[in-house]
């Protein structure tokens, strides 16, 4: 999708500890984790991620690690990812939560060691993708993702991110037919709750 001009952009590996949450002993998010250069087995055995990883390699990892998993333990690992994600000031509900996911992806990604999104300013950087909250009503919202991240777990990312706001939020899949998993440049999620 983005490829190459994915090189100079990084997120940093703290953001990164939660997607290794969703496995107990499985020793396959480690094994291609360390393949990519993401991180290192520590001393203790635990897997330590980078300061910063650059997002083509973790993008490159998180679609292999997705294929090999399945889609439902990558929309469980997109759960565990965003327990470590930094939100900005001021998300009180869940549309304003769904309209601001981007702000928190981008704020969450740095390119030259810099936050993609600045939350005193409202400037946002290009070139990672995007989560473009479509429409919203009472109890939905339609979110457009053209991101590098596999669907599953951009699903589960949302899901997560919409239940700190909704318990009953769910993120379903609106054209199955046009998803990244066939080779479309986008995904469509329908975000609804009670």
């Amino acid at each position: 999708m983005l490829g190459g001009m994915l090189s100079k952009f990084t997120i940093t590996g703290l953001t990164l500890r939660g997607h290794l949450d969703a496995f107990k002993a499985v020793d396959a998010p480690r094994t291609i984790y360390t393949k990519y250069g993401l991180g290192r087995v520590g001393p203790s055995g635990e897997f330590e991620f980078h300061e910063t990883c650059a997002v083509d390699k973790l993008a490159m990892a998180e679609n292999e690690l997705c294929a090999l998993i399945g889609p439902q333990k990558a929309f469980e690992m997109g759960v565990a990812g965003m327990k470590y994600a930094v939100s900005p000031p001021g998300v009180t509900d869940i549309v304003t939560a769904m309209q601001m996911f981007d702000a928190v992806y981008h704020l969450n990604h740095m390119e030259d060691g810099v936050p993609m999104f600045d939350p005193e300013t409202g400037t946002m950087r290009d070139g990672i993708g995007h989560y473009r909250c479509l429409s919203t009503s009472r109890h939905r919202a339609v979110m457009e993702v053209d991101v590098p991240y596999p669907c599953d777990f951009d699903r589960g990312i949302m899901q997560a991110w919409a239940r700190r706001f909704e318990r009953t939020a769910l993120v379903t899949h609106l054209e199955p037919s046009v998803c990244r998993k066939h080779g479309s440049s986008r995904c469509r999620y329908e975000v609804s709750w009670r």
